[in-house]
This record gives structure tokens, sequence and C-alpha cells, in this order.
């Protein structure tokens, strides 16, 4: 059975996670308060409504409480729908409730009504640029926690020829190596190994590294080039 996920709010940002969770085969409620954006998604979704989310029993007659995961997108222009939707979200019990937050106050309040997960869509992407414009070589970042990331770069040429163990990256740089991918011969795809242990085979040139650090060390990672 397809795990079902609730989209509250039909801009750009959410929008683009229905149709995505949809492609990757969840039954997606996409919900919006008013008709045209809802008009746009409903063939590309299980199900899209027009519903007032700040309205209980609108959200009990869509049975929106009992979705599996319910992510409140709904955008700057209206704070107060955003914060009135999570309380009434929690207050009849969806069971994994993500709420967007646009402001680090808006968070905090987010969190106190009954957020179990707060995300600023923006605020991540500023931090994963910064990285990029700072360390041109990182390949790509994910930001986690408020100073943590993951990142994918290339293996620094001093690291060629040498084994995890040999570095002693954690020691040295501060962060994780949870991955290595490597092109196994010419016309493969890339390979990703996790767990790498100490005494695994010594990098080599092509290789890039998946780390997990606080931005800071993983900025000086990169930077070895």
């Amino acid at each position: 059975m397809k795990r079902q996920i609730a989209v509250i709010g039909l801009g750009i940002f959410g929008r683009q996670l229905a149709v995505s969770l949809s492609q990757r085969g969840f039954s997606v409620m996409a919900i919006d308060n008013t008709p045209e954006p809802v008009d746009e998604i409903k063939d590309e979704v299980a199900q899209a409504l027009v519903l007032d989310t700040t309205n209980e029993h609108a959200l009990l007659e869509a049975k929106v409480d009992e979705m599996e995961v319910v992510v409140n997108a709904i955008g700057t222009q209206h704070i107060e729908n955003s914060i009135l939707t999570t309380a009434l979200l929690r207050q009849l019990g969806v069971a994994h409730i993500i709420a967007r937050a646009t402001a680090p106050l808006h968070a905090r309040i987010l969190r106190q009504v009954g957020a179990h997960e707060v995300v600023n869509p923006e605020e991540d992407m500023a931090r994963k640029l910064a990285h990029q414009l700072a360390r041109p070589g990182l390949r790509e970042v994910l930001p986690l926690a408020e100073d943590v990331c993951v990142a994918e770069l290339p293996v620094p040429a001093s690291f060629v020829g040498k084994t995890l163990g040999q570095l002693e990256v954690r020691r040295r740089y501060r962060v994780n190596v949870i991955g290595v991918q490597r092109i196994p011969g010419e016309g493969r795809e890339r390979r990703m190994t996790l767990n790498v242990s100490p005494n695994d085979d010594p990098f080599q040139e092509g290789d890039a590294l998946v780390v997990i650090g606080r931005d800071e060390d993983v900025d000086r990672l990169g930077g070895l080039g």
C-alpha cells in the first residue's frame, strides 16, 4: 500500500513537493484554499482539494487526520493560517507534521503549536549556495542541522594512493567520511560504497568523498583541492 501524504499550500514549494512525492510512488493529497493551483495539479496527484485548513470540520471531512504525514507548506503571505493549521493538525492527532517556516520566530511558534519537524527551504538553499560559492569544488551540499551538512567533493590530490586510516580524516579534519563514489571502469556508472573502512582500498584519482560535518570543517576539506 502506498504511503499517504498530504501537502497543504500549493505555492512553488508545495506544488513541487507534491508532484515529486507523487512521482516517487506516494499517494499525495494536495490541498490549497484557492481553486487555481488545485486545478493545475489535479492530474498529477491522487487527490487535489480546495480546502480551508483553518477549519477543523473541513480537515476531518477530508480525512486529513488519517494521513501518515502532513506537510504544511503554506507560504509567507499567510503566516497566521500556517500557525493555525499546524495547531489544528496536532489537535487532530496527525502522526507526523512537517511545517514550512519563513523566519526563526515563525519556526519556534510552529514547534510550540505542534510541528514535529520544521523546514525553511529558503534558508537551506542560501546555505547550500554559500557553500558552493565558498568552495566551488563541492559538488553537492545537503544542509542538515543549523551548522551541519552532508557534502560530496572530489578526493583531494593529496589523498590519492592513501587509505582512510592513513589519512586520519576524522581526527585531522573533524569530518566523517560516510561514503566513496568511484567509477569502476571506462563507460561504467559511478558507484557508491558506504561504511568505508579505514583499511579499504586507497583512494583513486576521480573518486568522490561523501562527508558529514560542521559547515566550517567541510569547507576546509573542500578547499584542499
